[in-house]
C-alpha cells in the first residue's frame, strides 16, 4: 500500500516493482502514472484506491490511453474508512458517497469494461467493514472482495507500537473524530490530547524532519 502523497512515492513504487511485489495498492491521491513504473514483463499487479465512479473512470481512461494498461482492480474506499478519506468534509456523511451507492456504480462500469476488453477487474470494497455482516453486504452490492484494516490493528501480526494498538482497544465510539489530515483532506482519527489541543488552536513545535508527505515541508515551519 503506497500513498501517492508520499515524498518518495516514485522510489517506493520502483523498488516494489524491482523486488517483484505481487500487488501495489495506491491511494491518498490519484495514481495517474502508476503504470509507468512497470517493466516489460512485470508481474506486479497495480490497483488504485478510488472513492467515486468519477475517479475510477479518470484513472481508467488515463491508464488505457497513455499506457495501454487496464487496472488490475479497484479498491473502492467509502467514507467510513479510518485514516485518510478521499472526500470533502460535507461528503463524509452523505448517502451519495456511501459504499451502497458507489460499489454498484463501479461494478456496472467494470462489467462494461469486461464486455469491451475481456478483462475482469475486481471491485474491492473498503471502509467501515468490520464483521461478517459487513462482508456479506459488500458482496451483495457487487464487490468481488473486501479490504479490512482497522479490525486487525490490535492483532499480534500488526507491527504497530503497542501504545498505538492499545488506543484502539480502549477507544469508544464517541472517541472517533474527523480531522484535517496532513495531505489536506479529512481523516478519521481517535481523539487524544494532541487532537484536542489542535482543535483548541494550540500550536506545538514541529520536530519531525522526515518530510515523508509532500505537503509536510518542515523547512517552512
Amino acid at each position: 500500500n503506497i500513498m501517492v502523497a508520499l515524498t518518495n512515492y516514485a522510489e517506493m513504487v520502483a523498488t516494489a516493482v524491482k523486488e517483484k511485489i505481487d500487488i501495489i495498492i495506491s491511494g491518498a491521491g490519484l495514481p495517474l502514472d502508476l503504470p509507468s513504473y512497470l517493466d516489460e514483463g512485470s508481474e506486479t499487479a497495480i490497483i488504485p484506491v478510488v472513492s467515486s465512479l468519477k475517479s475510477a473512470t479518470v484513472i481508467f481512461k488515463r491508464w488505457s490511453s497513455r499506457y495501454k494498461y487496464i487496472p488490475d482492480g479497484f479498491v473502492v474506499e467509502g467514507p467510513k474508512a479510518g485514516g485518510h478519506l478521499g472526500y470533502r468534509i460535507e461528503e463524509i456523511f452523505s448517502e451519495e458517497s456511501s459504499l451502497e451507492k458507489t460499489v454498484p456504480e463501479i461494478r456496472r462500469f467494470v462489467d462494461q469494461v469486461k464486455r469491451d476488453t475481456g478483462k475482469n477487474i475486481p471491485v474491492i470494497a473498503a471502509g467501515g467493514i468490520f464483521d461478517r455482516d459487513d462482508v456479506e453486504k459488500a458482496f451483495k452490492l457487487g464487490a468481488s472482495a473486501v479490504q479490512v484494516g482497522t479490525a486487525f490493528v490490535a492483532t499480534e501480526e500488526c507491527d504497530a507500537d503497542y501504545r498505538f494498538k492499545q488506543a484502539f482497544v480502549d477507544a469508544r465510539s464517541e472517541d472517533v473524530t474527523i480531522i484535517k489530515s496532513p495531505v489536506g483532506m479529512p481523516g478519521r482519527a481517535i481523539r487524544n490530547k494532541f487532537i484536542e489541543d489542535v482543535e483548541e488552536g494550540k500550536r506545538k513545535p514541529f520536530k519531525c524532519a522526515y518530510q515523508c508527505i509532500k505537503t509536510c515541508n518542515y523547512r517552512k515551519r
